[in-house]
């Protein structure tokens, strides 16, 4: 229970850091990125002022043509507000032809910001008209310069923030492992001491009881003659009491010995298919006439476990059932699947609610509606220890008003 805990809190912890550690490297790198960018937009505005007077100086000239010039930083391409070239300056030959494509179904009269891959090389573009004297669009720029190397760089560091959020994450599995473990240090040493009051007590006070419960038996032959009608009744009172403290003291012990991992299991063939026939016929007879026992029952099933045990928990699932179901019906199904057995303990009774479906093998445990009937709540908490005593899994499904269905799988070997 506590490892199983335990893996639960590390698992919490590590995907809470894991959340904040990765969230930080995010925002850490779009802000990089952002950054980047608005520096490298200012670099072209700033080219965008000292270029833009070009369009004047080369605008009636007959020969217009592209300077080629690979050592510049920057390029650029003027044309007229109709998309006619007029000149520019080219880092990259050939580069044009891609740049006028992007920007011909533009409308080049507003400020525009693109990225664009061409082969191997990455390039910022920015677009911006050229205002004439009445203020009117009368050609637009385009600028741009090659951001390969800083494409390459956040790449690397796309890899490098994987690589680290891996080996975080593993050092934060084990941070959180070692973290869990000690907050549960206090919880599982406190837990030891009560399972160990509990046995202790259960055991101690089974000697008292037996001494109470045989001097009434004493009382009530010895002293029949001389006890009054009234006392009589005290006394089956004390002794029915009596033997509600007997039986849970007896279920008290039974939990123990399996937190403590002390159960005597004695395994045996069981012809299950058998055992639930007898049961049902059985427990038929105890039922009101306003529930019917279905059954539908494969045949020659057998598993390998306690006896004891085995009829104890059919028994407690169904008590249970007819305890919670004041007309209505109640089926029990066991077949094989695989390498399982299944069995299920359906009703139809009030249900269960959906806040108290992953309480209810809690020792003590008891809905609001479950208050109103008798019972020790111990009862499916032994139940759940039979189960796990045998390997298998117990489940429930309840929706409030329209019934319970408890799902017992147990490991089965055709041999």
């Amino acid at each position: 229970m506590f490892n199983q805990t335990r893996k639960k809190l590390s698992l919490f912890y590590a995907i809470c850091f894991f959340l904040f550690f990765v969230g930080f490297l995010l925002i850490l790198y779009f802000s990089l990125v952002q950054l980047m960018e608005h520096q490298q937009l200012e670099e072209l505005e700033t080219y965008y002022n000292e270029q833009q007077h070009d369009f004047y100086e080369h605008i009636n000239e007959e020969d217009k043509k592209i300077q080629y010039a690979p050592n510049r930083t920057y390029f650029y391409y003027i044309y007229t507000s109709d998309y006619a070239f007029v000149h520019g300056d080219e880092t990259v030959k050939g580069l044009y032809r891609e740049v006028e494509s992007i920007f011909q179904n533009e409308d080049v009269s507003n400020r525009l910001v693109r990225r664009m891959q061409w082969g191997e090389d990455h390039f910022l573009l920015l677009s911006k008209p050229i205002q004439g004297n009445n203020n009117s669009s009368e050609a637009y720029i385009i600028l741009g310069k090659s951001i390969t190397s800083q494409y390459h760089f956040f790449q690397n560091m796309t890899w490098l923030f994987i690589g680290l959020t891996c080996i975080f994450t593993l050092f934060l599995g084990l941070i959180s492992y070692f973290m869990a473990g000690k907050a549960m240090v206090p919880i599982q040493q406190s837990f030891e001491k009560q399972k160990k009051f509990v046995s202790d007590a259960s055991h101690e006070l089974r000697t008292p009881l037996s001494i109470f419960y045989s001097s009434l038996d004493i009382l009530e032959a010895d002293e029949s003659k001389n006890v009054s009608d009234f006392g009589k009744e005290l006394i089956s009172d004390l002794k029915d009491e009596a033997e509600l403290m007997k039986d849970l003291l007896e279920k008290l012990l039974f939990l123990a010995r399996h937190d403590q991992n002390r159960l005597e299991i004695k395994k045996e063939c069981i012809p299950l298919s058998d055992m639930l026939e007898n049961i049902m016929e059985k427990f038929r007879r105890t039922l009101p006439e306003t529930i019917t026992l279905h059954s539908e029952i494969e045949k020659n099933v057998e598993l390998l476990g306690d006896s004891k045990s085995i009829n104890e928990l059919i028994y407690i699932l169904l008590e249970n059932a007819s305890q919670y179901t004041q007309q209505g019906s109640i089926t029990i199904r066991l077949f094989t699947s695989g390498t399982i057995v299944k069995l299920y303990v359906d009703d139809t009774g009030i249900g269960i609610a959906k806040d108290d479906l992953p309480l209810i093998f809690d020792r003590f445990y008891r809905s609001d509606l479950a208050r109103k009937r008798e019972g020790t709540g111990l009862g499916l908490s032994i139940a759940k220890a039979i189960v796990e005593e045998h390997e298998g899994t117990i489940k429930v499904t309840s929706e409030l008003g329209k019934g319970t269905s408890f799902c017992i799988e147990f490991p089965f070997n055709k041999e």
